[in-house]
């Protein structure tokens, strides 16, 4: 054991010499160019060379810490090697699109030969047998993928400054919205270079990774194999819980035993997690997710707020009758895959008009909620239940209702739901627009004028007998991805009402980088717009309405939401 860690300390050490000979301008210089050449040179693209090999000698060799000549050799042995003559592929795009793309930053090298310069320029303005080894191996897909990325099984440090030029670089030409952020990407690999340089250790690894995937600004972030226990901890509260302003509101169990000891209590109200406020955690900590926008950055809370390591947890708050308290609270282990926060609706009950509703009814035969809620000339619909094949009955059934509710805080992506526009529109809708990456052009990319497919162009029919009471949808931060589409579509209803507040601001499909040590990061692949070219990323979409539970309505579990839906069409005339 004493040699192992002997040995690990001498290959740190080894690591801090060889990548401190390179200054981190020059990394900057070499992580972009690594980047160009791996997706642009025909031998590279084609994956017929070793790229990662050919970085991690670059490390290796101490004596050559000169950016030009390293650029220089890097061009020599992929001009070297052999490549296939690729016949250019049809462009179905409609335009091409180059707010993602700009080259300029070659000519602008510094240490860099003209020669060399010119090579790189002529590779990008002139594009010519491009592979997609590395970004699209799969044949007819529109995706990015990365599955044919090297994995390196043991953890080591040498590989780090790897996985961040690899990160960096896939965003860099694959990722539809990078023109949104609020930092320009260069700066990212500036910020990032001199931390992946000095990480020492697989928990230092996590937690920079961690925060580079925030760097994307794109609610579609996530792990396939969650890095949040090695960086905050293995341990949660015993309870679930709902955030409101600055504070929180304790609303089910989870340990009966440990609630009991503790004392604390549905209902309760935490405003302290070990002597520091509820917001200043989110603060500190929010650094670590990626969020589209400001309504997810408290949602994404529920992932780490009483998380820990350590057993138990100090906690101040107020009791349901005002009384203030301090307790100790033992913690409990974690199933990121399993938690209330997935769910986006809590069990929450209509208040409406003295009388209290549960419209929320588990069906256990189905294992689904019954989609459906009546009460007298008003319909609700709980959109992620409904199966294709009843709406025809369900949209006849209550075509007479003076209004219709359809909620979207939770998720379904069956693009077969789109029969009940059927018979809210009076005539086919187009709803949308999408990018998707340029394989031949990395960095370009295509504009098509659809999202789901050219069968699925359209929304609606011709329907002179569509309906005519008052359609009104709810959303919040809970409405993400395929229910934000749902949303777009729903715009197109005459006279629609949104309820509810602002949404994930996260579309288009989920596609990943491979890293280094097979886990997946996931990131929005494809670009979602209006027809107009309007975005929803980030943006989101708005409500007319806005309404967010309160602490009194989450003691009571009552949905405010669904009950200004159905005061607003009481109120129709």
């Amino acid at each position: 054991m004493k040699y192992i860690v002997i040995f690990s300390l001498f290959m740190t050490s080894i690591l801090s010499a060889q990548t401190t000979k390179l200054s981190d301008q020059d990394l900057y210089t070499l992580g972009k160019t690594w980047g160009l050449i791996k997706y642009y040179h025909p031998a590279v693209s084609q994956g017929k060379i070793d790229w990662d090999a050919v970085l991690l000698k670059t490390f290796d060799n101490q004596s050559k810490a000169d950016p030009n000549d390293i650029i220089r050799q890097w061009l020599s042995i992929a001009d070297q090697s052999k490549f296939e003559e690729m016949p250019k592929k049809a462009n179905e795009c409609d335009s091409i699109t180059l707010r993602n793309f700009d080259p300029s930053w070659i000519g602008k090298l510094k240490k860099i030969h003209p020669e060399n310069r010119t090579r790189l320029s002529n590779l990008v303005n002139h594009p010519k047998n491009v592979g997609s080894f590395y970004s699209n191996p799969v044949e007819n897909s529109i995706r990015f993928s990365s599955t044919n990325e090297k994995v390196y099984p043991n953890f080591s440090v040498q590989t780090k400054l790897l996985e961040l030029f690899r990160i960096w670089n896939a965003i860099e030409y694959f990722y539809p919205y990078k023109y949104l952020l609020d930092h320009k990407w260069d700066d990212v690999l500036k910020k990032y270079i001199p931390i992946f340089k000095n990480i020492k250790n697989e928990q230092e690894y996590k937690a920079a990774v961690m925060q580079l995937s925030a760097e994307f600004e794109d609610t579609h972030t996530e792990f396939k194999n969650t890095c949040q226990y090695d960086v905050f901890g293995k341990l949660s509260a015993p309870f679930i819980f709902q955030i409101v302003d600055k504070t929180l509101v304790v609303t089910g169990v989870k340990d009966e035993a440990k609630m009991k000891k503790s004392g604390l209590e549905i209902g309760d109200l935490i405003t302290e997690i070990n002597g520091k406020p509820i917001l200043k955690i989110i603060t500190e900590q929010s650094k670590y997710f990626s969020v589209s926008n400001e309504s997810v950055r408290r949602r994404e809370a529920y992932n780490y707020l009483f998380s820990g390591n350590s057993p138990a947890v100090e906690i101040t708050g107020t009791k349901n009758n005002g009384k203030a308290f301090k307790t100790t609270i033992e913690r409990m282990p974690r199933t990121f895959t399993n938690e209330w926060d997935r769910d986006g609706i809590p069990n929450y009950l209509l208040k409406y008009k003295g009388k209290t509703y549960e419209y929320l009814i588990w069906n256990e035969k189905e294992s689904r909620l019954t989609p459906v809620f009546r009460l007298d000339d008003k319909v609700y619909f709980e959109f992620s239940s409904l199966k294709a094949g009843e709406i025809p009955a369900l949209m006849e059934a209550h075509k007479n209702t003076k209004g219709m509710v359809f909620d979207l805080r939770s998720y379904n992506n069956n693009a077969s739901l789109l029969k009940v526009f059927d018979y809210l529109f009076t005539k086919p809708e187009h709803f949308g627009i999408k990018t998707q990456a340029d394989f031949n052009q990395p960095g370009k990319f295509c504009f098509v004028d659809n999202i789901i497919d050219k069968g699925y162009k359209y929304a609606g029919k011709e329907n002179p007998d569509a309906y005519k009471g008052q359609v009104i949808v709810l959303i919040n931060e809970y409405t993400q991805s395929a229910a934000e589409l749902w949303a777009m579509i729903f715009k197109k209803v005459p006279g629609v009402i949104f309820v509810g507040s602002q949404t994930a601001g996260a579309d288009g499909n989920k596609t990943f980088i491979k890293l280094t040590d097979g886990n997946e990061l996931v990131f929005s692949g494809l670009g979602i717009y209006y027809p107009d070219g309007t975005e929803t990323q980030r943006i989101g979409i708005k409500p007319d309405v806005i309404v967010r539970p309160n602490v009194e309505s989450i003691r009571s579990k009552n949905d405010l939401l669904l009950l200004k839906a159905f005061e607003l069409i009481d109120a129709k005339k």
